[in-house]
């Protein structure tokens, strides 16, 4: 998760940690809902695929 680049990482965090809806989330980047559920998707991506790779070493 650290070697995700902004905004993945924070909207995975408010989203995991902070347990925020899409909709919050959403208005505390001034952005749609539809972005943040997409930027929350690609940030899981991101790490299922870090993770792959570290599992492949």
């Amino acid at each position: 998760m650290h070697r995700l680049s902004e905004p993945y990482k924070e909207v995975f965090s408010l989203r995991v940690f902070g347990e925020l809806s899409f909709g919050t989330i959403s208005s505390l980047f001034g952005k749609s809902e539809s972005w943040a559920r997409v930027t929350y998707h690609r940030a899981c991506k991101k790490i299922r695929e870090e993770l792959d790779h570290e599992d492949q070493l």
